[in-house]
């Protein structure tokens, strides 16, 4: 699970903080942790950019990921999303979210994605879920014949033996994410509309031990559906994280 190793580490990078609004409501159904309605308020917001990419933070609080509550999206091409001269970006238009070919459950050896998704979207609940390492994953999931994530218990998938054989039909829910203003990468930009980011979502999680191996079977079941939205500036200069 690379995007969960990721979280942690990026705890200490320097990333900036920017002055910002948003919140997300909806259900979690995540074992031994938080089954019900719930509801993420953050006041802290911080991007990390790097190359054509930028890494975003939205969290309740400002202390290290491994005691927070959160989302960590990542852009993988600002280029694709921007407009420019030669094209008019994605700005406005509703983007997939797919839950990234990296993440896998334990002992499922990790393959090359020659196209991955846009945007990768994890949930992390270490405030929440103060005993687990609990990290859910955006994409396209299972869910219950009235297209709601079932929050009773519900036995594992059951995963194909081969690519030929024929797994059972299920109902499905797909992520995605609008952004209507996305920072463009450039620390320095003078420009505060260029820093700035402003996105609503639609996203459903899923659990990366309830995915089949190699893509064999059905999407993972429904572990959480959350809709909201996020605006912030991106401001240079100001750690993300205070450091010991």
């Amino acid at each position: 699970m690379a995007l969960v190793t990721a979280l942690a580490a990026g705890s200490g990078v320097a990333c900036s903080v920017g002055e910002g609004v948003g919140g997300a409501e909806g259900t979690l159904n995540v074992p031994d942790c938080w089954s019900g309605n719930f509801t993420l308020e953050p006041d802290f917001f911080a991007g990390v950019p790097f190359r054509n990419s930028v890494e975003l933070r939205i969290q309740e609080g400002g202390d290290y990921t491994t005691y927070s509550d959160g989302l960590d999206i990542l852009v993988r091409n600002l280029d694709a999303i921007l407009p420019s001269a030669s094209s008019p970006g994605l700005l406005g238009r509703p983007l997939p979210v797919r839950i990234p070919s990296n993440v896998t459950p334990p002992d499922v050896p990790l393959e090359a994605d020659p196209s991955p998704a846009l945007i990768d979207i994890a949930l992390y609940l270490q405030r929440t879920c103060k005993t687990q390492n609990v990290a859910l994953y955006a994409g396209t999931v299972a869910v219950g014949s009235d297209g709601a994530c079932e929050l009773t218990p519900a036995p594992p998938p059951i995963c194909r033996a081969t690519a030929t054989s024929t797994a059972p039909p299920v109902r499905t829910a797909e992520s995605q994410i609008t952004f209507q203003h996305l920072f463009n990468g450039i620390p320095e930009e003078p420009d505060a509309t260029k820093r700035l980011t402003e996105a609503t979502f639609d996203l459903y999680f899923a659990e990366p031990r309830e995915i089949c191996p190699g893509g064999l079977g059905p999407p993972p079941r429904c572990r959480g559906h959350l809709k909201g939205s996020f605006r912030f500036t991106f401001e240079r200069g100001r750690p993300a994280q205070r450091f010991p």
